[in-house]
């Protein structure tokens, strides 16, 4: 039996199946990935030795009516070549994006169980359709589905966010992620204060996205920083360890990034994509906030000097703060998944 996984298109959407796969491997239960061509994937997947297979991209939304024609074209090969890969006794573990689609769709012909995980706390389009078909629905969110199916299991996450400890004391290191894709917004957002900080004393990891590296590296440039205490990247292959160094992120507010951040114990300060479908990065951000673990700003209201006074407050209340770590409860979501699909012995 084959666990099949499929979406991506984004390390959120990717994510939550890499912490599945890891707890199929240990059943001795082989994972396939059915995923996107946008090269995140098999950035990630490759080294991890999972088996994956990728489809042509085939975005619907916000491109050109001859644009959306190919990707009409697209999705119709990717089902084909689905119904080709998805065998009878696989299960099918859809966790949204268009990488989904065709797998759910062959699930369907096929006859193949499905189980739909949605990462945010609005039920993208994906997944609302194949919802009506699925066995269960989990949910990284409570409120994201009023459905008899739906259960509430939080946000798989890999091995290497559980189990770590609060800092004691401020190391004042400071991590900013724009996700895998990077964030011009966040770059612009930080690079004004840089100096100011390292002149305090803090030590800085920018993740800075694959294509928006150089922009950045010229900006510090155009600013005069060049200090050892900055270290700039492209992309971070050791998530786990760049955000246990850290006292403090500063992300975007994907559901994939808030449980991480959230399970590692860390604060965070969250500014959510104001492009984000439904405003769902907004509403995600919501957990961390409540918890008083984490706050989030605006994009309307997110100025250097804005963020500059958040990351300061942080330090000033690190103390008062690093105690709700000790409240935080790990739920094992992708252990809970997999017993809710059948398997037994976790």
């Amino acid at each position: 039996m084959r666990v099949i996984i499929a979406g991506g298109g984004t390390g959120g959407h990717l994510y939550p199946g890499v912490a599945i796969a890891e707890k199929l491997s240990k059943l001795s239960i082989e994972p396939l990935f059915i995923v996107s061509n946008r090269g995140i994937e098999r950035n990630i997947l490759t080294p991890l030795g999972y088996k994956f297979i990728e489809q042509k991209e085939s975005p619907l939304k916000s491109v050109s009516f001859l644009r959306k024609i190919e990707s009409v074209q697209n999705i119709l090969g990717n089902i084909v070549s689905s119904i080709k890969i998805i065998k009878k006794d696989d299960i099918v573990v859809l966790l949204g994006g268009f990488a989904s689609f065709s797998a759910g769709v062959a699930a369907i012909i096929r006859r193949n169980p499905i189980f739909i995980h949605e990462q945010n706390s609005v039920m993208g389009l994906s997944n609302r359709i194949f919802s009506k078909v699925a066995r269960k629905i989990f949910l990284s969110f409570e409120n994201s589905c009023k459905s008899k199916k739906a259960v509430f299991v939080g946000n798989p996450v890999r091995s290497v966010f559980r189990n770590l400890d609060p800092k004691s004391s401020p190391d004042k290191r400071i991590l900013l992620t724009g996700g895998s894709q990077g964030s011009r917004f966040l770059n612009n957002l930080f690079v004004p204060i840089a100096q100011e900080l390292i002149n305090d004393g803090y030590s800085i990891i920018h993740q800075t996205g694959e294509k928006l590296y150089d922009e950045v590296i010229n900006d510090y440039d155009k600013y005069g920083i060049k200090s050892g205490n900055l270290i700039v990247k492209r992309y971070i292959d050791d998530m786990g360890e760049a955000i246990k160094w850290a006292d403090l992120v500063i992300s975007r507010a994907g559901a994939g990034s808030i449980y991480e951040i959230m399970y590692s114990k860390r604060y965070g300060i969250f500014i959510p994509f104001a492009g984000a479908t439904d405003n769902h990065q907004e509403i995600n951000a919501k957990l961390p906030v409540e918890k008083g673990i984490g706050v989030s700003i605006k994009e309307k209201i997110a100025t250097p000097e804005v963020l500059l006074g958040e990351i300061k407050r942080f330090y000033n209340d690190f103390d008062i703060i690093n105690k709700r770590f000790q409240d935080i409860k790990f739920m094992d979501s992708a252990e809970i998944m997999i017993k809710e699909m059948g398997f037994a012995n976790v």
